[in-house]
């Protein structure tokens, strides 16, 4: 029979630092005697249920990794739904959080496979901020999706907008790895004509938006080049793929740990560091950096990359101003 008490101190060893460490936190959390936490370590006393389930929801250990009788099962941790904006502020809450703690952490690897722009970028932009706000509640908030309230009529509360902000920042404070591919822009592209069609926005607000989001790919591209975000301290990788869409999942690997976010509702993720996932997920990232672009390490390329995402959005700009002027 397996130790499973065994496999969970192992585990509560590793993430504490040792046994001085763990017996702190066991003294501190579990309400336990220096001898009592020690024989608990070292077997000689049963940890109970309650016990167990306190460390591992202290340290953010799965209780699928100390069980592992189906190579199958996976336990999968939920970022909360968004339903409304109360829920995005939420949300971006939580992003800044976890962001100012992986910033922290030295030679962290934050890798994020972008089928969309990410939402990083378009923070910092007014108008941008604006429509992708406005584009998040017309699909997740059914009160929202039924209100016929324009783009131009919308108003987004100044903290969600502070806080929006503050995400955008400190993304720029974290050393990341993202990878594109040709029709990685095509979402917010596509999100405009469709409200255009709807007359849920003006024309001169598209051309504004379309302005912003140039102004978002000559961030991108200057910092591809470089390899750094706004000339601070922190690497940028940019790498183009066409061989596969991406998904807009992030992987994030630091010191012995992995973790997976695995997107499923727009903004909304499982994530899991199961190890056996985060292995097999990390052997096809390397796959696909192998079959990846490095713009910075490829002058052409970056120049061919960069320019198709600028004509597009020109494109888009001729589209919108000809359709406003046949209309008239």
């Amino acid at each position: 029979m397996k130790n499973y008490q065994k496999s969970l101190f192992d585990l509560l060893l590793k993430k504490s630092g040792g046994k001085k460490g763990l017996v702190d936190i066991m003294i501190d959390k579990l309400a336990l005697s220096n001898d009592t936490a020690y024989r608990r370590i070292s077997g000689k006393n049963h940890i109970t249920f309650n016990e167990g389930v306190t460390l591992t929801s202290h340290f953010g250990i799965p209780l699928d990794r100390i069980h592992d009788s189906n190579v199958n099962n996976v336990v999968l941790n939920k970022i909360h739904d968004i339903y409304n904006i109360d829920d995005l502020e939420k949300y971006f809450e939580s992003s800044i959080e976890n962001l100012q703690t992986v910033k922290t952490i030295p030679d962290v690897e934050f890798i994020y496979a972008a089928k969309d722009i990410p939402l990083f970028y378009f923070m910092k932009f007014d108008n941008l901020q604006k429509f992708k706000i406005y584009t998040w509640l017309k699909l997740m908030d059914s009160d929202f999706f039924s209100n016929r309230v324009s783009f131009e009529e919308f108003k987004v509360p100044e903290e969600i907008k502070q806080k929006g902000l503050l995400l955008s920042q400190v993304y720029h404070d974290v050393s990341s790895t993202e990878i594109w591919g040709n029709v990685t822009i095509y979402a917010m592209l596509e999100q405009l004509i469709y409200f255009h069609q709807l007359e849920m926005i003006s024309t001169d607000s598209v051309l504004i938006i379309c302005d912003e989001v140039i102004k978002v790919l000559k961030q991108i591209e200057y910092e591809a080049i470089h390899e750094k975000k706004n000339g601070k301290n922190v690497y940028f990788k940019f790498y183009q793929n066409d061989l596969l869409i991406m998904n807009n999942t992030v992987f994030i690997k630091f010191l012995d740990q992995k973790m997976l976010f695995l997107p499923y509702n727009i903004l909304s993720y499982y994530y899991t560091s199961d190890e056996r996932v985060c292995n097999n997920y990390e052997k096809s990232l390397e796959l696909i950096l192998k079959n990846s672009e490095l713009l910075s390490a490829n002058n052409k390329a970056r120049h061919l990359f960069f320019n198709k995402m600028y004509k597009k959005v020109d494109d888009l700009k001729k589209m919108i101003k000809l359709q406003n002027y046949n209309s008239k």
